[in-house]
């Protein structure tokens, strides 16, 4: 797309070795990003399934009772998604082993392993407001970020997206996002968001908030500059919304974002 004219015709000096390279950095970056997704994914599942079991029992995620109300049916529909999950693991080894020992029974700290990323996402968005405070704020305490628990649904939300987008191989080169996440204030003063022009670089600042610990961010945007340095003559920065300084400002932290700070909650 980058390299058309307006009348369907290729600009002049595009050529093909050009594209195939940015395609395979397109999926190059996919595996990186894939990566880093699947760290966060376990951290919240564990944040999640060790609030809810805590305040309401190993079996309390299947008690729509225990969620939003006016939701009781979007979580009976999880809770069969989750069960037709079970039928399709059935030889997974800690599957047999609940079905054979527990009566089928599957504590929230087991049945997450099932869980996709969506799933522990709508979960999350069921959950009972206070309940949505106290994960807010026991995974605010790990990765020094604050957000208000409508925040943190917001970026589950767009992580699942990306998510879906990476294991499905879409393009991520030149592509606009359409679901913009509700950032902190914080964020959103430190970097350029433009609603019409939301691309991947703006959409990295949903797994900065969410990585479990800098150590693990910092070891991401050094791979991530290994990549782009690879590529850099085949690229174009702008087109994924990467600024010139795109690394100080990834690892720089955001100084009123950080939990010392007053409250992110307005």
């Amino acid at each position: 797309m980058p390299f058309k004219n307006v009348d369907n015709t290729y600009k002049l000096g595009t050529n093909f070795e050009t594209i195939c390279n940015i395609y395979e950095f397109d999926q190059r970056i996919m595996v990186l990003l894939y990566g880093l997704i699947e760290e966060i994914e376990v951290f919240i599942k564990t944040q999640i399934a060790y609030y809810h079991s805590k305040t309401y029992g190993s079996l309390g995620y299947l008690d729509s009772n225990n969620f939003i109300k006016s939701k009781a049916d979007k979580h009976e529909n999880l809770i069969s998604l989750f069960q037709q999950e079970i039928r399709s693991s059935k030889d997974a080894l800690f599957v047999k082993h609940h079905n054979q020992n527990y009566n089928g029974q599957f504590p929230l700290w087991v049945a997450v392993e099932l869980f996709t990323l969506g799933n522990i996402s709508q979960f999350y968005s069921q959950m009972i407001g206070a309940d949505k405070k106290a994960v807010s704020r026991s995974i605010t305490e790990l990765t020094g970020y604050e957000y208000q628990y409508k925040q943190l649904e917001s970026l589950l939300f767009c992580l699942t997206h990306l998510r879906n987008k990476c294991a499905h191989f879409s393009r991520l080169y030149y592509f606009k996002f359409g679901t913009i996440p509700k950032y902190p204030y914080y964020v959103t003063q430190n970097i350029n968001i433009n609603k019409n022009n939301f691309r991947l670089y703006q959409y990295l600042y949903v797994l900065k908030l969410l990585t479990p610990t800098a150590e693990c961010w910092k070891n991401f945007v050094t791979e991530l500059e290994t990549l782009i340095d690879k590529y850099s003559d085949f690229i174009t920065l702008k087109h994924i919304g990467f600024p010139t300084d795109w690394k100080n400002e990834l690892l720089s932290p955001f100084g009123s974002g950080k939990i010392s700070a007053p409250s992110a909650e307005k």
